[in-house]
Protein backbone atom coordinates (compact mmCIF):
# COMPACT_ATOMS: atom_id res chain seq x y z
CA UNK A 1 0.00 0.00 0.00
CA UNK A 2 1.29 3.62 -0.94
CA UNK A 3 -0.60 6.79 1.18
CA UNK A 4 -0.39 10.28 0.00
CA UNK A 5 1.06 12.54 2.95
CA UNK A 6 0.23 16.12 3.36
CA UNK A 7 3.15 18.10 5.24
CA UNK A 8 2.93 21.67 6.25
CA UNK A 9 5.95 23.65 7.13
CA UNK A 10 5.16 27.11 9.15
CA UNK A 11 7.02 30.40 8.47
CA UNK A 12 7.30 31.09 12.32
CA UNK A 13 8.78 27.39 12.80
CA UNK A 14 6.47 26.08 14.78
CA UNK A 15 6.39 22.05 14.36
CA UNK A 16 2.97 20.59 12.49
CA UNK A 17 2.25 16.84 12.02
CA UNK A 18 2.27 15.24 8.78
CA UNK A 19 -1.02 14.02 7.81
CA UNK A 20 -1.62 11.11 6.27
CA UNK A 21 -4.33 11.96 3.15
CA UNK A 22 -5.59 8.92 0.73
CA UNK A 23 -4.35 5.06 -0.16
CA UNK A 24 -3.71 3.30 -2.78
CA UNK A 25 -2.39 -0.17 -4.22
CA UNK A 26 0.29 0.60 -6.34
CA UNK A 27 3.12 3.46 -6.79
CA UNK A 28 1.69 4.42 -9.57
CA UNK A 29 -1.97 4.91 -8.96
CA UNK A 30 -0.48 7.07 -5.76
CA UNK A 31 1.75 9.13 -7.96
CA UNK A 32 -0.69 9.71 -10.48
CA UNK A 33 -3.35 11.12 -7.75
CA UNK A 34 -0.53 13.42 -6.78
CA UNK A 35 -0.27 15.15 -10.00
CA UNK A 36 -3.99 15.33 -10.42
CA UNK A 37 -4.44 16.72 -7.08
CA UNK A 38 -1.24 19.05 -7.67
CA UNK A 39 -3.06 20.39 -11.00
CA UNK A 40 -6.30 21.25 -8.99
CA UNK A 41 -4.57 22.67 -6.06
CA UNK A 42 -2.33 25.01 -7.95
CA UNK A 43 0.78 23.03 -6.55
CA UNK A 44 4.11 22.88 -8.21
CA UNK A 45 5.66 19.33 -9.64
CA UNK A 46 9.07 18.62 -8.23
CA UNK A 47 11.31 15.43 -7.96
CA UNK A 48 12.53 16.30 -4.13
CA UNK A 49 15.82 14.31 -3.38
CA UNK A 50 14.48 13.52 -0.13
CA UNK A 51 10.66 12.10 -0.97
CA UNK A 52 10.72 11.87 -4.64
CA UNK A 53 7.96 12.79 -7.19
CA UNK A 54 5.83 15.52 -4.70
CA UNK A 55 4.22 18.39 -5.33
CA UNK A 56 4.39 22.04 -3.22
CA UNK A 57 2.24 25.02 -3.04
CA UNK A 58 4.69 28.10 -1.53
CA UNK A 59 2.76 30.71 0.14
CA UNK A 60 4.04 33.83 2.35
CA UNK A 61 3.39 31.98 5.80
CA UNK A 62 3.47 28.14 4.46
CA UNK A 63 4.33 25.55 2.49
CA UNK A 64 2.54 23.01 2.04
CA UNK A 65 4.47 19.99 0.37
CA UNK A 66 2.35 16.29 -0.49
CA UNK A 67 4.42 13.19 -1.45
CA UNK A 68 3.68 9.63 -1.64
CA UNK A 69 5.00 6.80 0.83
CA UNK A 70 5.30 3.22 1.43
CA UNK A 71 2.35 2.46 4.13
CA UNK A 72 3.79 0.24 6.50
CA UNK A 73 1.02 -0.03 8.68
CA UNK A 74 -0.01 -3.20 7.03
CA UNK A 75 3.09 -5.05 6.98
Amino acid sequence: MWAIVLATMLATGKPTIPLIMSSYSTFDGCRKELIRVGDIGGYESIISPMVGYAVVKLEEDKTITAFCVKDMRGI
